[in-house]
């Protein structure tokens, strides 16, 4: 990887641990409705990016289901994650998508999980069961499933996104904006109803955060992300990923003040170690059963 994309791939980490702690900020400490709050960052996102709705795909469907997964499905409960869990234990947690990902292509795509996949699967999975198992300290269990169905999520759409016609990354970026406003102005309006108001009295934090997750995360960041992904090997991309969490836990103790135990650098560890396996091992193809 050259030193220019390098760098680049370390701001877009960067910015996605600023939106960590951000997101973390608004919803446990300044009350913005979790769904709300990702309606509105989708409704913004997708009117950027509207011009690029057009033409419409062949064929929708498939695209919208991908869609729903990596937006709605990913975002709308990763944000009720970050209402209920510190912001460097959602980076850990999310972490395990990597590995998500590697069963979901089994399943689906028929992809062989490599004996040394296997390893870091089971690695990431024992280093979740430190990071959550807390008898004698709080630890929110619908938090921490929130962010691991969100993690689960986002690995499933993007397996079922291999599966899609060639799709541009801002033009996927555009769809997954629109796609995911409904279900979860829906949701926001079945579950948090009268929080609305609670907007108003937080305008600069919640337009704050409206327009760094859009812009900032959505429509930049992302998108230069799955760029990187297709000038680079995923098996090169994805370790470099692990700078995320690691600067989210930095960010975290210094503009949050959490302050996160023993236990928890030691679950981390073997989190990012099964992580780092599995990103960097090679996945075989599933043998050619057509005739």
């Amino acid at each position: 990887m050259s030193r220019r994309d390098f760098l680049l791939l370390a701001a877009i980490c960067f910015v996605w641990a600023v939106n960590a702690v951000v997101s973390r900020y608004a919803i446990a400490d300044a009350g913005v409705p979790p769904l709300l709050l990702s309606a509105a960052r989708f409704a913004l996102a997708a009117a950027v990016l509207s011009p690029l709705l057009r033409p419409l795909p062949r064929p929708l469907a498939p695209l919208i289901v991908v869609s729903l997964l990596m937006g709605a499905g990913h975002f709308g409960v990763l944000m009720i994650g970050y209402g209920l869990v510190d912001a460097l234990v959602v980076a850990i947690l999310l972490q395990v998508g990597i590995p998500m990902t590697a069963l979901f292509s089994a399943l689906i795509l028929g992809e062989r999980i490599a004996a040394r996949r296997l390893a870091g699967i089971a690695l990431a999975l024992a280093g979740i069961v430190a990071v959550l198992w807390r008898p004698d300290a709080h630890m929110s269990g619908l938090g921490a499933a929130a962010v691991l169905v969100a993690a689960a999520s986002l690995a499933l759409g993007s397996v079922l996104m291999k599966r899609l016609a060639a799709i541009s990354p801002m033009r996927l970026q555009a769809w997954t904006s629109l796609s995911s406003i409904w279900p979860l102005a829906a949701a926001s309006l079945a579950f948090e109803p009268g929080q609305a108001a609670d907007v108003l009295t937080q305008p600069l934090v919640f337009g704050g955060t409206v327009l760094f997750a859009s812009l900032a995360v959505t429509v930049i960041s992302h998108t230069g992300y799955y760029r990187l992904l297709r000038r680079y090997e995923a098996s090169l991309v994805s370790p470099l990923t692990l700078m995320f969490p690691l600067m989210t836990v930095v960010l975290g103790q210094v503009l949050l003040g959490e302050r996160p135990d023993a236990a928890f650098f030691a679950g981390a560890v073997l989190v990012l170690a099964g992580v780092a396996l599995v990103a960097t091992s090679a996945t075989r193809p599933a043998a050619d059963h057509t005739t």
